[in-house]
């Protein structure tokens, strides 16, 4: 009685302390659940501040003309770069040049916007008051007119006067409100006299706060906050806030605890609920185990106790217990029959070692199939099963789903040779559309053989690369993407820093230089723009390779002067070296320029101050070889085989930065020429790059005009 009394107990302690465990589990996540709500509102300020701050920057991208207006004398001049300025961005909706005292002088304006027909006067407008004292470019508040809202720009010009944008609100409100949290949250901007200047909802717009004592907190604090708090209405909130520098704007994401904290609070109360009644449970289920289920284990324990030292004459009683006891029992007793007889026929070595195979072929995560030589399934784990059920079976069993393979032309075709005895081994990619979607496989397989050699079957080996494949696609979408979106701005750059350029006085050496400098880095910002999406192209096959006769010494000639300037920064010394003038090569030339400046501008990434990189041009038996050479810090044996991978770096102890493309858009435009990149390296020496062009005739001289 006691006995048993204990195994009760036990039995209680084995299932109650887990279920308990795992109930007290969810509270805990409920808790941590209230943490990640507060950090999902932190994560939306955030965003929106940074999306904000974005906009701001490309507005003032688009005022670069600010130098060429405060030097303009005549008013047509200002007139026209005012037009132009405010055709460049359809926000602005006026942009004015004011005098010292804050009035208009000149203005370009939306035709359709009446009230801006009358002359402007900002003399005592609290903007132009509050810039006038700081002399530093300030944002207005948001005000309406009719059904349209602005908010004015002021900017202090050189010569004392002002440059005056009024700016459409409607863009920036719709990237501050396109998304909220809940059904109840709500996204607010509030400047800097607690006016609401927009609600995601349009409920408190207008609506003046600044008794509100969380927004005095926050006039006091400009870092950022996140927490609960209590709204202007005393509901309990949670959110967060953010103020958006140089906007002098407050941007809040909240919304109602009661919300919030709903999904947390009803987990909790479930996990009570069931703690209790995992209890109860668990107290009838102890009873009903220890009368009718402990006593029959422990004889039947008793009697594999005996077996387990080898007297396979044991035999336990066949009318205890449950139906189930006494099946079990008269199993357990034919077991040890059989287990004479396997004892007899010494068995036991190949069913231990069969039995480790198939365990470790079970425990693999990668689907696993054995193919007899006559072609059977021998053994297939579940990994294996599942996906072909996934990928072929629509929603039938295993065996209709490997026949359906079998029918399908690129797996028939792949593993064919193999079964066959054509080819010892396979390994490939194989994309199956699966309920709307591409599903990636990796598929590997290889002749089975005795230790004599004799070919047992095959092994199929199938592993799932759906994510990889959809990372790999993710990365190429962003970086085309985002390349798309650089493209316009930067080209506006070198527009406007070429338009500067022409302005500089003659006496302005060093101006001159700089802005020349600026225009030659946007240029290679656009150059770099241009790398990857002719990258794109070509992994599309829709790149053209257009090759024409290139003069090698002209074209390495004139990229060592333009990669001079950027190496003078670390003191690096940029050579070329080709003696022969008429050495020409065939190629396309803008690709193979970007080819070398990429492989210029690493060496120089790469060098220490006061090293030197050399760039070489020579005629070889098979073509024009091109060489960039430096005494850097040489790369490590182990990075050169993934070294013109996508996304590859090679890491640096100055911590130099890129995206990691530029060699595997080199390498692929060097094999569309037909040839390779080699490379030789020594760590603490230096690297060499090289690959040899098609040689080409020189072009025959242009014809004299008749």
């Amino acid at each position: 009685m006691v006995r048993r009394l204990l195994l009760y107990v036990t039995v209680l302690a084995i299932v109650v302390i887990p279920v308990s465990m795992t109930c007290w589990k969810v509270v805990q996540y409920a808790r941590v659940s209230k943490a990640q709500i507060v950090d999902l509102h932190h994560h939306i300020v955030r965003t929106l501040a940074l999306n904000t701050t974005s906009y701001f920057n490309q507005l003032n991208m688009r005022l670069a003309f600010a130098p060429l207006l405060a030097r303009a004398k005549v008013w047509s001049d200002q007139l026209a770069i005012l037009n132009n300025t405010l055709l460049s961005n359809s926000d602005f909706a006026c942009v004015a040049l004011l005098d010292a005292e804050g009035k208009e002088k000149v203005k370009a304006r939306d035709g359709a916007l009446t009230f801006l027909n009358k002359p402007l006067d900002y003399a005592a407008h609290p903007l132009f008051l509050n810039v006038q004292q700081t002399r530093t470019a300030d944002t207005g508040p948001v005000y309406e007119v009719g059904p349209y809202s602005f908010f004015d720009i002021l900017y202090p010009l050189e010569n004392g006067q002002w440059l005056l944008v009024v700016v459409r609100w409607e863009s920036l409100k719709k990237l501050l409100f396109e998304e909220q949290v809940g059904e109840k949250g709500f996204i607010w901007v509030l400047d800097e006299t607690g006016r609401v200047v927009g609600d995601s909802r349009q409920a408190q717009v207008g609506k003046a706060l600044s008794d509100w004592p969380y927004f005095k907190e926050r006039l006091e604090a400009s870092d950022d906050w996140k927490g609960e708090f209590a709204d202007p209405f005393k509901t309990p909130s949670v959110g967060a806030g953010r103020w958006v520098k140089g906007a002098g704007w407050f941007i809040l994401s909240a919304q109602p605890q009661e919300e919030a904290y709903a999904k947390a609070r009803q987990l909790r109360l479930s996990a009570f609920f069931w703690m209790g009644f995992s209890f109860i449970g668990m107290i009838l289920f102890g009873y009903f185990w220890v009368k009718h289920i402990s006593l029959p284990i422990t004889q039947l324990a008793a009697g594999v106790y005996k077996v387990s030292r080898r007297q396979f004459n044991q035999k336990v009683p066949e009318d205890f217990g449950l139906d189930e006891f006494r099946a079990l029992g008269k199993a357990f007793n034919n077991m040890m029959k059989e287990l004479k007889v396997y004892e007899d026929m010494q068995v036991e070595r190949i069913v231990e070692e069969k039995t480790t195979v198939q365990s470790l072929l079970y425990s693999i995560s990668d689907g696993i199939i054995m193919i007899t030589q006559d072609g059977k399934l021998s053994f297939t784990n579940e990994p294996a099963r599942a996906w072909a059920v996934d990928v072929a079976g629509r929603g039938k069993d295993f065996d209709y789903a490997w026949g359906q393979l079998q029918q399908y032309p690129p797996w028939s075709e792949a593993l064919q040779p193999v079964l066959e005895n054509h080819k010892l081994s396979m390994s490939e990619e194989f994309e199956f559309p699966v309920q709307g979607r591409a599903r990636w496989s990796r598929v590997m397989a290889q002749h089975v053989t005795t230790e004599k050699g004799r070919v047992m079957g095959t092994m199929v080996v199938i592993r799932d690369i759906t994510q990889d494949k959809e990372l790999d696609r993710m990365k190429e979408d962003f970086f085309n993407g985002i390349t798309h979106d650089l493209r316009t701005p930067l080209a506006a750059t070198i527009g406007y820093l070429g338009l500067s350029e022409m302005q500089v006085p003659e006496n302005e050496k060093e101006l001159s230089q700089l802005v020349g400098s600026a225009r030659q880095s946007a240029r290679r910002a656009l150059g770099l723009v241009e790398t990857i999406l002719s990258l794109a192209r070509l992994q599309a096959g829709k790149l053209a390779i257009n090759k024409v006769p290139v003069n090698a010494r002209e074209l390495i000639g004139k990229i060592g002067r333009d990669m001079t300037f950027h190496a003078q920064a670390k003191k690096i010394k940029v050579s070329v070296e080709c003696e022969d003038e008429d050495l020409w090569a065939s190629a396309d030339q803008s690709l193979i320029e970007r080819v070398v400046e990429n492989l210029t501008g690493n060496a120089i990434k790469y060098t220490m101050e006061n090293g030197w990189v050399k760039l070489s041009a020579r005629r070889v038996e098979t073509g024009v070889e091109l060489c960039i050479q430096d005494n850097g810090r040489g790369i490590p044996p182990e990075a050169l085989n993934k070294l013109f991978g996508k996304f590859q770096q090679v890491k640096a102890e100055d911590k130099a930065v890129g995206f990691g493309i530029g060699l595997s858009f080199s390498k692929g435009i060097v094999e569309a020429h037909g040839s390779t990149i080699n490379v030789e390296s020594e760590v603490g020496k230096g690297s060499k790059f090289f690959f040899i062009l098609e040689r080409a005739a020189a072009p025959a001289p242009a014809s004299a005009p008749a």
